[in-house]
């Protein structure tokens, strides 16, 4: 049996008002064409959803361990068919990861 997180479009409720919402949101966040990680405000101009709403629906499948944080910018998300090498990574937080590095860095 596979690891791997479910395809959003196995996930999301669809025929509901909020599943027409996810849905728009993963259009923009998984089908865009040069790229795999999104800002939050352009997953807002895109799904035309309001900020408040596309970080709900970021926190609900991030839960379910089906969108990631960009390792290098903290605004920004990716799913996660289009970023598959985040499935092994560890989820620290920027700040945790960047204080490992100078830790290891300072280690003789």
């Amino acid at each position: 049996m596979s690891n791997k997180p479910k395809k959003w479009t196995d996930v999301y409720p669809q025929g509901t008002k909020d599943g027409d919402e996810e849905q728009r949101f993963f259009i923009a966040l998984a089908r865009h064409k040069q790229y795999t990680w999104r800002s939050v405000a352009s997953l807002v101009k895109e799904s035309k959803l309001s900020k408040e709403r596309v970080e709900q629906i970021i926190q609900k499948y991030y839960k379910k361990n089906m969108v990631f944080a960009n390792p290098n910018s903290e605004d920004q998300w990716g799913y996660w068919e289009r970023n598959p090498e985040m499935l092994n990574s560890d989820k620290k937080s920027i700040a945790a990861s960047d204080q490992k590095k100078r830790i290891d860095k300072a280690s003789p």
